[in-house]
């Protein structure tokens, strides 16, 4: 089994480019007008920022090989979500790490955050994962169209 640990990508400042890299070849057809540099930013922002919630995660290797990342976020941009907030998002484990617990991990360190924040839910979109979830406890809310495609928003209850 591969071994890793999950802590803020602030504490890994040297995987950021690598991170940004990924959510952009990930996300790009969702959000057309993001760069690598979008990212970045948003790196920079969780690292710096305490006025906004935004905290990504990362999730490294003994070796301190990137694996995965995820993301807290107050307003995940989705158009027509009535959610509060806050989300879970960009999700994204290194192709090669997948199904070795890594995004189980990743989103349970987000989870954590949010309950230590002192929140009820948690909200998330997904366009491929939903049975993922499904399978640990989230519960979908609701089917949206977002830029043409398929997405489901799913909660999870904290407490």
């Amino acid at each position: 089994m591969l071994k890793f640990k999950v802590e803020s990508i602030a504490q890994s400042v040297h995987h950021w480019q690598q991170a940004a890299q990924w959510s952009f070849d990930a996300w790009r057809h969702e959000f057309p007008s993001d760069t690598v540099q979008t990212y970045l930013d948003q790196y920079a922002l969780a690292a710096s920022d305490d006025s906004r919630l935004v905290e990504i995660f990362a999730a490294t290797s003994q070796d301190d090989e990137l694996l995965g990342v995820a993301t807290l976020i107050d307003n995940d941009e989705l158009p027509d979500a009535t959610e509060p907030g806050p989300w879970l998002a960009a999700v994204f484990v290194k192709p090669e790490a997948r199904n070795s617990r890594i995004g189980s991990a990743l989103v349970t360190s987000v989870v954590n955050r949010a309950r230590e924040l002192g929140y009820s839910k948690i909200y998330l979109y997904t366009e491929h994962a939903e049975n993922w979830y499904l399978k640990k406890g989230w519960v979908k809310l609701r089917d949206t169209i977002f830029l043409g495609l398929h997405h489901t928003v799913m909660q999870l209850e904290l407490n």
